[in-house]
């Protein structure tokens, strides 16, 4: 009896000895814009910051494709470390979802996020000429993870 209650507190005790992997559960998505021009080309910038991985970001993100279509597949942030997806299809810049993809690493990463005019994501038609579109996140925007 006396050798189990031993061997209990001896697998209890090495239970608490692991090391306990800290993990942030969100993205800090700051910087964000998007622009359509009046010639169909879309734009977008964000800089993305994961504490999960503090040697990999922060990170530019930049995409250009045609506006009314969906961006490239294979489009990454600038260090090559998150895809950045739109799920939902073709990108409407006044409603979107917006989806980073950790490519490597110990920590598994898919954050989506809604994007929608009239909330801190504002778009205004036709800011200037030859821009038909632009819009903007005040503040930085947490991607759960």
């Amino acid at each position: 009896m006396k050798f189990t209650v031993f061997c209990h507190l001896l697998a209890a005790g090495a239970a608490l000895a692991v090391p306990i992997v800290e993990r942030d559960n969100s993205i800090q998505i700051s910087d964000f814009w998007a622009r359509a021009s009046a010639g169909s080309s879309a734009t977008m910038h964000f800089v993305a910051t994961d504490l999960n991985y503090p040697d990999d970001t922060p990170t530019d993100c930049n995409l250009i494709w045609s506006y009314g279509s969906s961006p490239k597949e294979s489009a990454r942030c600038d260090n090559s470390q998150y895809y950045i997806r739109f799920p939902d299809g073709a990108v409407d810049f006044n409603w979107f979802t917006l989806e980073l993809l950790r490519v490597s690493g110990p920590i598994a990463e898919n954050g989506h996020v809604l994007l929608s005019s009239g909330t801190q994501w504002s778009c205004v038609d036709n800011p200037e000429s030859g821009v038909h579109l632009s819009c903007s996140y005040d503040g930085v925007l947490s991607m759960p993870v």
